[in-house]
């Protein structure tokens, strides 16, 4: 029988400790993208919830302008009706305020449909999920203030989109 003799001891040993230091380097690698995963899992719903708010904010945004402009709307129609019922002559300083307002608030709310339709060119929001809950939004838009979407337009994000959508 042969004996090992120390330097082959000494190269099991070795082998064995390497072998027991590989596998903790692999435990430490492996809990390190567990970790890693679980980070970007967190990452991808935090962007998530905060793509979400940025969309509520923007419609939140977008309802308030779009009541307003109705609102002065309302107020030049009441004016009129009351006009008629008391039969007082119109005060062309009032219809120029209100006229003043309505423009005002109309583009504020195109301002407001314009910086969505920004997002959704630019894909900060997905076309596909936004187009069906405001294409209509924007086609009245575009149709019932043909007079804003000229040449020298400044909503072109709503022009940009308005075509697309319309050859979709």
């Amino acid at each position: 029988m042969i004996c090992p003799s120390i330097t082959d001891w000494i190269s099991a040993i070795a082998s064995a400790f390497s072998a027991f230091i590989s596998l903790c380097v692999l435990f430490v690698a492996w809990y390190q993208i567990k970790q890693v995963k679980i980070q970007l899992k967190s990452l991808a719903e935090s962007q998530k919830n905060s793509t979400l708010m940025t969309v509520l904010e923007l419609e939140s945004e977008m309802n308030k302008r779009k009541e307003y402009f109705d609102q002065c709307n309302f107020e030049l129609r009441q004016y009129g009706i009351d006009v008629n019922l008391k039969e007082k002559k119109l005060n062309s300083d009032t219809v120029e305020l209100l006229g003043d307002k309505i423009k005002v608030s109309r583009e504020n709310y195109l301002n407001s449909l314009d910086r969505l339709s920004y997002c959704i060119i630019h894909k900060y929001l997905s076309d596909r999920d936004w187009k069906t809950e405001y294409r209509d939004i924007l086609f009245d838009a575009v149709d019932n203030f043909s007079e804003c979407f000229g040449i020298s337009s400044r909503f072109w994000n709503i022009k940009k989109l308005y075509e697309k959508w319309k050859n979709e």
